[in-house]
This record gives C-alpha cells, sequence and structure tokens, in this order.
C-alpha cells in the first residue's frame, strides 16, 4: 500500500512539472520566432539594399525555417503592395506568432518606409528596425528566463501541495 501511495506523489509531481514545462516552452517558441524575423529583416536589408534584389525574389529565396514566420512574410508582401491597414497586419501578427507588441511594431514599421527604391536611407532604417528588435527581444528573454525560473519553482511546490492533497 504505501508503495502505492509513492508512487502517486511521484507521478504527480511528474505530471505538474510537465503542466509547467508546457507552458515554459510556450515562451521559448515566441523567443524562436522572434529570431528569425529579425534574421529575416537582417536578410531583407542586406539583399535589398546592397544586392539590389526585390522583396519577391528576397522571399523566395529566403530558407524559412517556421511556416509562421513564413506566413508572416507573405502577408507583408501584400500589406506592401495593397498598403492596407498597419493595425490589421499588426493584429494577424500577434495573432500568428504572439509575439510581444514592441517587437511586432518595429516588424511592421517596415510596411511604412519599405519602397521600390534602394538606398542608404533604406539601409539605415532596416539596420535601426533590427537594433531595436533585438532590444525587444533581449528585454522579453530576460523577462521569459524569470519567468521560467518562477515556473520551476513553483511546480515542484505544486507538485508536491497536489500529491499531498491526494494522499
Amino acid at each position: 500500500m504505501m508503495w502505492a501511495k509513492m508512487t502517486v506523489f511521484v507521478l504527480t509531481i511528474v505530471s505538474v512539472k510537465f503542466i509547467f514545462k508546457y507552458i515554459n516552452d510556450s515562451g521559448d517558441k515566441i523567443i524562436d520566432s522572434m529570431k528569425e524575423l529579425t534574421e529575416f529583416t537582417e536578410y531583407l536589408r542586406v539583399y535589398s539594399c546592397h544586392m539590389k534584389m526585390s522583396i519577391h525574389e528576397i522571399y523566395l529565396q529566403y530558407d524559412f525555417k517556421s511556416n509562421e514566420i513564413k506566413k508572416v512574410c507573405e502577408k507583408m508582401i501584400h500589406e506592401l503592395e495593397d498598403k492596407k491597414s498597419r493595425k490589421d497586419y499588426l493584429e494577424a501578427i500577434n495573432n500568428i506568432l504572439m509575439t510581444p507588441d514592441d517587437f511586432n511594431r518595429y516588424f511592421v514599421d517596415i510596411v511604412d518606409f519599405y519602397g521600390s527604391t534602394y538606398s542608404d536611407i533604406l539601409d539605415k532604417k532596416l539596420l535601426y528596425t533590427v537594433n531595436e528588435m533585438e532590444n525587444s527581444m533581449k528585454k522579453y528573454e530576460m523577462s521569459n528566463s524569470e519567468k521560467k525560473n518562477l515556473n520551476n519553482r513553483i511546480s515542484l511546490l505544486m507538485g508536491c501541495l497536489t500529491a499531498v492533497i491526494l494522499i
């Protein structure tokens, strides 16, 4: 009978730990999305300003790691062509990637100043956008790391408390 209680105790702790691990993994996925968007923006800067490629060529040539980022960039091309509401595009990014709003705003700014001309000004604006996106990403990484540490501690305590209550 004692081994059954111990088994329930351990399984409860492990189950609660996995629930919190899932919560922590969602933050890591958001960080990965932010990194890839930043990499795409840098790629866009280099290939549009220095290599004089069009946005369509860049989109086709870029090796996307995630389908969500590919959707966001494809939607960006449509936004450049249609010049629709910037707010709608911002909401679409948030719904697809769930990245922080300040990070999304920097990426959406590309739609405002990206044009068909290739110049030093575009290069500087895209470089500024990449830097701001990286700064926003670092802030999110720090808060996510703190949240993960707290969740790990809470998961152990919650697991033990739940197991004690069940037994």
